[in-house]
């Protein structure tokens, strides 16, 4: 049986300084909208309030650049006790897909969960990765929560995936890929699936933070990252980030195979198998 349509939640830009070094908008960027369509949803559904995410899995099928529109269909997958798990796309205005998410949320009190959503059809669910269990001892983030990240006093999930990406980049130096590299090679790493997963209580304002992170896997230009987020203070986990990307020519807009030694590097760092 046919489902329901997924409809506009919402329709906005990518501002220049919304782009990372690599040219594109940086991932971290993307949490805040997929809320923003989240929200407007669930407005639609009668259940504004109280909801706060748990996971959201995104897949990058095409970069968005400076000046791009983007527009965000969503709808519910699915719902069970508390949580709903709902399905978003973004498109350029042209129509071209450019991402795909699987947003789920949960509401803090399960008797006023209502949601009068029906499911959408025609949408075809992802599965989640494949995760080692042992925990990367690359350090690759000691921060605090900051304010500005934090919304009803807690860190948004652009915030935590705003460290994680940070944290990339100290895998990327354990690699060999240094910014002296980057730059005379005119390379970079482009990200095609993230998956966050708020894990322990949420990070406050302030709250100390760790991250370290380790190689799920190493192919021929990409690269599968583990990252893990602890409280400094007493070491609770936090959240996970899985995060899988492409060594990326810059001219060219494509990946690029892995330099021989940059390879050997990264193997050494890679987790033990589940």
């Amino acid at each position: 049986m046919a489902g329901a349509d997924p409809i506009e939640t919402y329709r906005g830009a990518v501002a220049a300084w919304e782009c990372d070094a690599f040219g594109h908008m940086n991932i971290a960027l993307y949490p805040q909208r997929f809320e923003a369509g989240a929200r407007d949803l669930m407005e639609r559904a009668g259940s504004a309030s109280g909801w706060r995410t748990v996971a959201l899995h995104v897949r990058y099928l095409e970069e968005l650049r400076a000046a791009e529109g983007i527009v965000i269909r969503s709808g519910l997958l699915e719902r069970e006790g508390a949580s709903v798990r709902l399905a978003h796309e973004a498109l350029k205005p042209s129509g071209e897909r450019t991402t795909l998410a699987e947003h789920v949320l949960r509401h803090d009190d399960a008797a006023f969960a209502s949601v009068s959503l029906a499911p959408i059809g025609g949408w075809e669910r992802f599965s989640p990765p494949g995760l080692p269990r042992g925990e990367g001892t690359l350090a690759t983030a000691r921060t605090r929560a900051r304010a500005t990240l934090c919304e009803d006093g807690a860190l948004t999930t652009g915030g935590y995936t705003h460290c994680f990406s940070d944290a990339n980049l100290f895998v990327m130096e354990a690699i060999g890929m240094s910014s002296a590299y980057r730059s005379a090679s005119n390379r970079g790493f482009a990200t095609f699936e993230t998956l966050l997963s708020l894990e322990g209580r949420p990070a406050a304002p302030g709250d100390g933070l760790v991250v370290t992170s380790g190689i799920v896997a190493v192919g021929a230009s990409s690269l599968r990252l583990l990252h893990r987020m602890r409280a400094s203070a007493d070491g609770q986990l936090l959240a996970q980030f899985y995060q899988a990307g492409v060594h990326f020519d810059l001219a060219l807009r494509r990946s690029a195979p892995w330099l021989p030694e940059l390879r050997a590097n990264a193997e050494k760092l890679v987790l033990a198998a589940l």
